[in-house]
């Protein structure tokens, strides 16, 4: 059994990416009408940190490679 991301398995990183999906969808509309608040925003920006987290971690173990902290630019 191969893990991703935070020790999650392929299919459990699939479901919650098509979850946060939906998070994010939601966002865009109470953006949209003007209703969406700072803690909504806040959230999401922590959400878009997870995705990129596990996204990096899903793609170490399809490479093979370590994921490392941070960016080139750190």
């Amino acid at each position: 059994m191969r893990r991703f991301g935070a020790g999650m398995r392929a299919g459990e990183l699939a479901v919650w990416a098509a979850h946060e999906q939906w998070r994010m969808e939601q966002l865009a509309y109470d953006i949209a009408r003007g209703s969406a608040t700072g803690a909504q925003c806040r959230e999401a920006a922590s959400v878009f940190e997870g995705i990129a987290e596990r996204l990096r971690g899903y793609a170490a173990g399809l490479d093979g490679a370590e994921v490392v902290e941070g960016d080139a630019d750190d």
